[in-house]
């Protein structure tokens, strides 16, 4: 898998799946037992309700959401209950790839591209980062660019156009990897070189 690496300059990770490992179901089942009385599914991976994706690229605040599911399930759950289903996916970032990372980014500059949320981002810091000593990603990564932060979330071309014009990258130069293909596909429109990984194990074949 190394030869992937010929004439690349620049990689962009993705966070879940990637370097975070998640249980989706963890939170969908997370919510169905929060929010029993409802007779609204909130959360669906796979179709995820619009409230998600707003507070994915900051047009909603964290408590806007929060106050956003109350008011569509007809519940009165606390922030630190719907915190907690909505962070339940959240496992852990293996030891290994902090170090893979590391390793890399003596021949590489490292960014991560990621859709999420303050929410999420506010777990990772103060629970998953200081296992590992650390305080923020950008101890590990060069750059660091998160949806809710930047106003754009894969696969819109904005959001890779945004890391592309900011630090001046050649696409042909920059291997990005994410675990949805249709992420994949649109960095691929945009010249960008692509691994679509399938197993979040498969990444340790770049060390």
């Amino acid at each position: 898998m190394k030869e992937i690496l010929k004439d690349i300059e620049n990689i962009i990770f993705d966070l879940g799946e990637v370097i975070v490992d998640l249980d989706i179901s963890a939170t969908e089942r997370a919510f169905a037992k929060l929010l029993t009385n409802s007779k609204e599914s909130i959360y669906n991976y796979k179709d995820q309700t619009k409230i998600f994706d707003q507070l994915e690229v900051g047009q909603i605040s964290p408590q806007e959401f929060r106050a956003e599911i109350n008011k569509r399930t007809h519940t009165t759950s606390s922030d630190e209950q719907i915190d907690k289903a909505w962070n339940a996916m959240l496992l852990k970032i293996p030891s290994q790839k902090i170090q893979l990372v590391q390793n890399l980014r003596l021949n590489y500059q490292t960014f991560v591209l990621s859709n999420t949320n303050k929410i999420h981002i506010d777990f990772l810091e103060q629970s998953l980062l200081p296992q590992h000593h650390l305080k923020t990603l950008d101890e590990v990564f060069d750059f660091v660019y998160y949806s809710h932060e930047i106003g754009e979330r894969k696969p819109a071309a904005a959001a890779y156009q945004f890391i592309l014009d900011r630090h001046e990258l050649i696409p042909a130069k920059t291997l990005f990897i994410d675990d949805k293909e249709e992420n994949i596909l649109a960095a691929q429109v945009l010249g960008i070189k692509t691994w679509h990984l399938t197993n979040r194990e498969d990444l340790y074949e770049l060390a």
